[in-house]
């Protein structure tokens, strides 16, 4: 299983219920797309050690390379980028880090 773990806080002027309806909106908008299985939104409740870490975290757990690899394919062209969900959800967020896992 592959995962795209994606790590962001709210840009300044963004309350979090606003910016957790478009990121739900943005991955519900995927999902209708076929282009991912499921996804998680977490709130960050305590950071421990890493205060860094930023607010809130989604999981997109892909079963296959070859999804995965279809699903950032699909999100690599311009008018998905600019002028979907996920324009919209860009603009919303700040502190945006991603990594991608995978099981062993």
């Amino acid at each position: 299983m592959i995962s795209y773990n994606v790590f962001f806080s709210p840009k300044e002027g963004v309350s979090e219920d606003e910016l957790l309806k478009t990121v739900h909106a943005f991955l519900s908008w995927l999902q209708r797309e076929q282009r991912l299985p499921g996804y998680r939104v977490l709130r960050v409740t305590d950071a421990a050690s890493f205060q860094a870490l930023p607010r809130f975290q989604a999981i997109i757990d892909f079963p296959s390379r070859a999804e995965f690899d279809t699903a950032i394919t699909f999100m690599g062209i311009p008018a998905n980028l600019n002028d979907s969900p996920h324009g919209r959800l860009m603009h919303s967020v700040k502190d945006f880090k991603v990594s991608f896992t995978e099981d062993v």
